[in-house]
């Protein structure tokens, strides 16, 4: 077989042009990116008459299944929960599914079974040996916008996104469209945290890389939840898992798992962004450590940050309040219990309510809600 130079020359310039359309097809106008905040991110009025309000449930799910982790959640026009998350016999195992549950008049459903390995590998006509970590959004146009990782081969580095969406509140969804991101590889992304609105009516979804450095992008959706934008937040090597909190229009913090060896760094670090995320700056240290493990954060309004996470390992999952985004200050554990884990936690908060959950030691998931007139008397107890 005689070398060809000018096929080998046809071919790369096919696949330079190729790159140069791609990257022009996904890159939309950035005059109108903006970030819309929700009611909860923005300032409110305390008032000392509201009664503190706390309470906690697990979701109930078949008895069957002996592992549940990494849930996410939303709400409904309605003001119901709908949660998902992965459950089975352990995390990577062929059986796990992606499960759901609704919460509606202060109690959960029986969780039911969505998404199978068989149902991805059916839509995609491809091999799919497990799946993980699911993300549901509710876009602005009553959209539901699900995301599950799957995996063909190898572990989570070699993952890829799929896409399902709902237009009736979650009564029947579209078969999984897995998401072209790149037109060669297309894999190892994965999600973890919310996805967050933007002014136009699209969102940003963060994800993160595993297959060799590991890093954080956001994936932009147009507001008819097509994917258009692929912008890096750092080349900071293994900062993972980012979690977006928009302050206003256009500026951000966005926080990162720190997935480095505890003898290396245990440091939280945060990136800022002034034009509603399109580029970072360097990611900083906040005063708080990170054992490898997810994080939130949400926007309280009044110039108050709140954020849930794992301090020294995953027996302990606490609250904690910032003015700054960088100096944070624990107010209260939500568990504390050597020997067990909680874990991946999620937030939202809608006007006067904080809606948490999190992976109950790796058997099922829980519940947390509380108002602002219970935060607040926590808040007045300590100094931040």
């Amino acid at each position: 077989m005689y070398f060809q130079p000018l096929k080998v020359a046809a071919l790369v310039i096919l696949i330079w042009v190729t790159y140069v359309l791609y990257l022009n097809y996904s890159q939309e106008d950035h005059q109108y990116v903006r970030f819309r905040l929700d009611s909860g991110s923005l300032p409110y009025a305390n008032s000392a008459a509201v009664t503190p309000m706390f309470e906690s449930q697990i979701i109930p799910q078949p008895a069957y299944l002996p592992a549940a982790h990494s849930s996410s959640f939303t709400m409904l026009p309605n003001g119901d929960l709908f949660a998902f998350w992965f459950a089975g016999t352990k995390e990577g195992s062929p059986d796990v599914k992606i499960w759901r549950a609704t919460y509606h008049n202060g109690k959960w459903s029986m969780a039911t079974a969505l998404v199978d390995p068989q149902m991805i590998a059916k839509a995609n006509h491809r091999y799919v040996i497990k799946i993980g970590n699911p993300v549901i959004y509710r876009a602005e146009n009553g959209v539901l916008h699900l995301f599950v990782v799957s995996v063909s081969i190898g572990g989570w580095s070699g993952s890829a996104l799929n896409h399902l969406t709902s237009t009736d509140n979650g009564i029947t969804w579209s078969e999984p469209e897995r998401i072209v991101i790149s037109p060669f590889f297309n894999i190892s992304t994965l999600v973890r945290t919310s996805a967050v609105a933007l002014s136009d009516g699209g969102f940003y979804l963060p994800v993160y890389m595993e297959l060799g450095r590991k890093y954080p992008e956001l994936l932009r959706f147009n507001f008819n939840g097509k994917f258009v934008e692929q912008i890096r937040i750092t080349a900071k090597d293994k900062m993972i898992q980012p979690s977006l909190v928009p302050l206003s229009s256009e500026k951000a913090w966005v926080y990162f798992r720190n997935a480095n060896k505890p003898d290396v760094t245990r440091d939280l670090y945060a990136a800022f962004s002034s034009n509603a995320g399109l580029s970072w700056s360097q990611p900083q240290k906040t005063n708080l450590f990170n054992p490898d493990s997810s994080l939130v954060a949400a926007n309280l309004g009044g110039g108050r940050l709140l954020m849930v996470y794992n301090q020294d390992d995953r027996s302990q999952l606490k609250l904690a309040v910032s003015r700054d985004g960088l100096n944070w200050r624990p107010v209260y554990d939500l568990e504390n219990q050597r020997g067990k884990e909680f874990s991946y936690p999620s937030i939202q908060i809608n006007e006067d309510v904080v809606d948490i959950m999190y992976t109950n030691d790796r058997k099922d998931i829980k519940h947390v809600r509380f108002n602002r007139e219970w935060l607040d008397r926590i808040l007045n107890n300590v100094q931040y």
